[in-house]
This record gives C-alpha cells, structure tokens and sequence, in this order.
C-alpha cells in the first residue's frame, strides 16, 4: 500500500486524465494521496479534486514561495485570513498546510532581496497557521537550505515535512533534530542518477522519518522517464521500488512503515 503524500492533480497534464490517472494508482497500489495547493485558485482546486475524488483523497491550502515572491509587501496576512476559513470550513478534506518555504532558485535578477522577503514573510506565516489550527506544514526548500533551517528553528516548527528532497544528509539530520515530527519525502529526484547525496539520504535516514511523493505532474521517476513526459501519482510506485533497494529492511517492511509514517503525519 503505497500514499502519495504531495502532488498536483488539478494541474494541466492530470486535470483531464482524472479517470485514467485514478485507474492507473489502483493498478499501481497507489491508494492515498495529497493534492497540494500553491496559490488560492489552486488550493480552492485542490480541495474540489479532493472532494470529487472522494475516499482516500485529501488536500492542503497555502501559497508557493514563488506564487508569493511578487506579491505586495506585507501581504501575507491577508493571504492567510483567506486561507484559514478555507482550511477551517473544509477540515474534512484540508489536511496540511502549505506548500511553504524557500525557493532561491527562480528568483528575479535585480529583485533578489525583496523576492526572499517576501518568500520568508510567508513561510513565517504559513507556520502560525499550521500550528494554531495544528495541522502539518508541508516545506519548499530549493537553494535555501541554510535559511530554510534558520526559520525552522526560529519558529519552532514542529510537525512539517520537506518535500521533494533534493539537499544533502547533514541538512536532513539538521531538521530531524528539530523535532521527532518532521519527515523527508522523496520524490522521482531520488531516482536520477545524479543525485548521490540525496540517495545516501534515503538510505541513512530512520525509516519512521520517510515519506514517498511524486510532485506530480513534474519529476518523472528515472523508470518512466524515456515513455512519459508527465508525472502522475502512479508512478510513486517507481520511487518506493527504487527507495527499497537503498535501505536494508525487507521490501515489506519499508512499504507498511512509510504507509504507516504517511498516515500519522496527516492525522489520518
């Protein structure tokens, strides 16, 4: 039993495949997933999915730190007393908060330092949320890791996982040290083949701490990446197979214990 724990099937690519990308999670032992949402439209789409889906589909609500990086300053709070009578409304179906964090690597050249505000002004935000209605945070951090850290710390974030991995196992270290209820999700990055440190990462962290995602529709795994230009939550699959043979408890035991992981962090 596999759970896709962040992807995006409103998204172009999934939006109009939805009996198609379903069949093929059943086919696969895909059976739960998080759609997570990176701006208002897309979390109110989210949540519709969520509900269309029914049983075993659920969603978050928050604002990507490059949705946010352009928005007026001080804006955040306005962002997120839009989102918490969403969350607050919908608890059924809401189950996170986010996706949040720190993304350096589109920032604008000339607007640097106003962009990273921004993206820290809401992240700090989107915390105080998660934590006032005790849900997790779902974390961004892409060329940020050392800030991602700093506001992890700052504001005691306790129950969060960073998804889509792709830093080194000291930074992973870092955050689990934080708090016993922040995970590492992998995604199909695990799979690439230049992605060493990522994959020592998978293969050393505890495996109570491991969550598995595709982020889809991006970052096709390695396995089906030569037949399928668009990622879907089937293929979560590939990168549970491929985190099997890092670790060396038995194939079974890591499938039940990341199912078992998945479910906790959710509240499920």
């Amino acid at each position: 039993m596999i759970f896709d724990t962040h992807c995006h099937g409103y998204w172009r690519g999934l939006v109009h495949r939805q009996a198609e990308v379903r069949d093929n999670m059943r086919a696969a032992g895909v059976l739960r997933s998080v759609h997570i949402g990176t701006d208002m439209q897309k979390s109110i789409g989210s949540l519709s999915l969520a509900r269309s889906w029914g049983a075993d589909t659920w969603c978050t609500a928050g604002f990507h730190p490059t949705s946010c990086q352009n928005l007026p300053q001080n804006s955040a709070k306005t962002c997120m007393d839009e989102l918490e009578p969403l969350i607050q409304s919908n608890r059924d179906k809401v189950v996170g908060v986010g996706e949040t964090g720190l993304d350096y690597y589109h920032l604008t050249p000339g607007k640097e330092e106003s962009q990273r505000q921004s993206q820290r002004e809401f992240f700090a935000a989107h915390a105080a949320l998660s934590s006032r209605l005790d849900l997790p945070l779902i974390i961004h951090t892409r060329d940020a890791a050392a800030d991602t850290l700093a506001v992890v710390k700052e504001f005691n974030i306790r129950r969060a996982v960073i998804h889509c991995f792709s830093e080194n196992l000291t930074f992973a270290q870092e955050l689990l040290s934080c708090s016993g209820e922040i995970y590492v999700s992998f995604s199909g990055i695990l799979t690439y083949k230049k992605t060493s440190a990522v994959q020592e990462t998978a293969r050393a962290l505890p495996l109570d701490r491991i969550l598995v995602e595709t982020d889809a529709p991006f970052l096709v795994p390695q396995a089906a990446r030569n037949a399928c230009k668009t990622n879907e939550p089937a293929f979560t699959r590939h990168v549970m197979d491929f985190l099997k043979t890092l670790r060396d408890e038995p194939g079974d035991v890591v499938e039940q214990t990341i199912w078992e992981n998945s479910n906790r962090f959710f509240g499920l």
